[in-house]
C-alpha cells in the first residue's frame, strides 16, 4: 500500500469513528448535567428554610411546658408538651409535621385541634423536626433522616410518661418518617445478637397503641418528586426521578424504602385522613396504599376523606368533620 492510500484509509477510519466519539461525548455531557443538576436540586430542597412558628400568646394553649431533647446524639430538637385537661390521661399524641413545616402543622389553626385533644384527656408532644422551627440541623430530607427524630421523640415520651399509651400522628412526609421509624423498631425487635436492643425495641412497640396519617404516601420519594415538579422547569424532565436518589445519597440512605407492605399489614389501629383526590401526590403513590390497607385490615382502619382534591387541607376546609373523625377513632381504640 502506497503512503497516499494509507493516508486515505486512515482518514476513512477516523471519519467512521467521529460520529461515535461525538455521541459518547454528548452522552457523557448529559450524564454530568443530570448528576450535577440533581445534586444542586437536592441541596436546595433540603436547605429551604421551614415555616417560622407564628406568633402566639401563651394563653392560646392549654397548660404546657417547653421541652428539648437530642436526635442522633447531636441535633437538638425543641417543642411543647401540652398537658391533658384531666388525669389520668388517656394517652400521649406525638405530632410529626410535614417537610418545611413546624410543630404547628396547620399554623395557628392547629391550636383548636390541640385544645380538643387536651379536652379529651390526651397529652400532646408537638415538636420541630431537624432544620425546622426552633430545632437544630442544617438540612431536612422528607422523612429519611427525620425518622431518627421520631425515634428520639418516642423514647423521650416513654421516659417522661412511662406507661402512657402513645399515638403517632403524622402529616405529609411526617407519615413516612413514622413508618421508617416503626420498620426500624420491628427489625431491632428481631435482633438476636443484641438482646438488650431487642428488648428495648419490643417494649417500645408495645407502648405504641395507634397511628394517624394525614395525606400518606408509600415512600418519601413521592413527596420529593412532587416538590421537584412544583419548583423545576419541564425541560429538566429527569429531576423528579433523580433528585430523590440525590437526597438519599446526601443523608446516607442510598436505598429507597417503600412502606407499602409495612403500612398495609401492620396490626396497629390506623386512621387515614385526607381528600378523595390528593392534589400534590401521584394517585399511584396513594390510592393503592389506602385500598390495600382497607382490604387487609378493615376492622382496624378508619378513613376520613374530604370531598374533592387537596393536600393537608382537609382539616382547614372542614375542622368539625375532621375533628369528629379523630374523636371517633380515638374513642374506639383509646376509650
Amino acid at each position: 500500500m502506497t503512503a497516499r492510500r494509507y493516508m486515505q484509509a486512515t482518514r476513512r477510519k477516523r471519519s467512521a469513528f467521529k460520529p461515535l466519539v461525538i455521541l459518547l461525548t454528548l452522552l457523557l455531557a448529559f450524564a454530568l448535567t443530570v448528576a450535577a443538576s440533581s445534586l444542586i436540586k437536592a441541596d436546595r430542597l433540603m436547605k429551604l428554610p421551614s415555616e417560622a412558628i407564628p406568633p402566639y400568646a401563651v394563653n392560646m394553649l392549654p397548660s404546657f411546658q417547653s421541652v428539648s431533647f437530642t436526635s442522633g446524639g447531636q441535633i437538638t430538637l425543641k417543642g411543647w408538651l401540652i398537658k391533658a385537661d384531666r388525669e389520668p390521661a388517656r394517652a400521649t399524641v406525638l405530632l410529626v409535621h410535614d417537610q418545611g413545616g413546624n410543630r404547628l402543622p396547620f399554623g395557628l389553626e392547629t391550636l383548636p385541634l390541640i385544645k380538643d385533644l387536651s379536652r379529651q384527656g390526651f397529652y400532646t408532644l408537638a415538636f420541630d423536626l431537624r432544620h425546622s422551627g426552633e430545632s437544630g440541623g442544617g438540612m431536612s430530607s422528607f422523612g429519611y433522616a427525620e425518622s431518627e427524630d421520631v425515634a428520639s421523640a418516642i423514647q423521650w415520651v416513654m421516659r417522661q410518661r412511662p406507661g402512657s399509651p402513645l399515638v403517632l400522628y403524622g402529616f405529609g412526609s411526617g407519615t413516612t418518617a413514622i413508618m421508617r421509624a416503626l420498620q426500624k423498631l420491628e427489625t431491632e425487635s428481631r435482633q438476636t445478637e443484641d438482646l438488650t436492643l431487642q428488648e428495648t425495641a419490643r417494649n417500645t412497640l408495645l407502648g405504641i397503641s395507634a397511628a394517624i396519617f394525614d395525606s400518606p404516601a408509600r415512600d418519601s420519594d413521592a413527596y420529593i418528586r412532587s416538590a421537584v415538579r412544583a419548583t423545576s422547569k419541564k425541560m429538566a424532565f429527569w429531576l423528579p426521578q433523580t433528585t430523590p436518589y440525590a437526597i438519599r445519597l446526601s443523608v446516607g440512605r442510598g436505598e429507597k424504602q417503600d412502606h407499602f407492605a409495612h403500612f398495609t399489614s401492620m396490626t396497629l389501629p390506623v386512621l387515614i385522613l385526607g381528600h378523595q383526590e390528593d392534589s400534590l401526590l401521584d394517585a399511584s403513590d396513594v390510592k393503592p396504599l389506602i385500598e390495600e390497607r382497607l382490604r387487609l385490615h378493615p376492622q382496624r382502619t378508619s378513613l376520613y376523606q374530604a370531598p374533592g382534591s387537596g393536600h393537608l387541607t382537609a382539616y382547614l376546609e372542614d375542622p368539625a368533620a375532621y375533628t369528629q373523625a379523630l374523636e371517633d377513632f380515638l374513642g374506639t381504640y383509646l376509650p
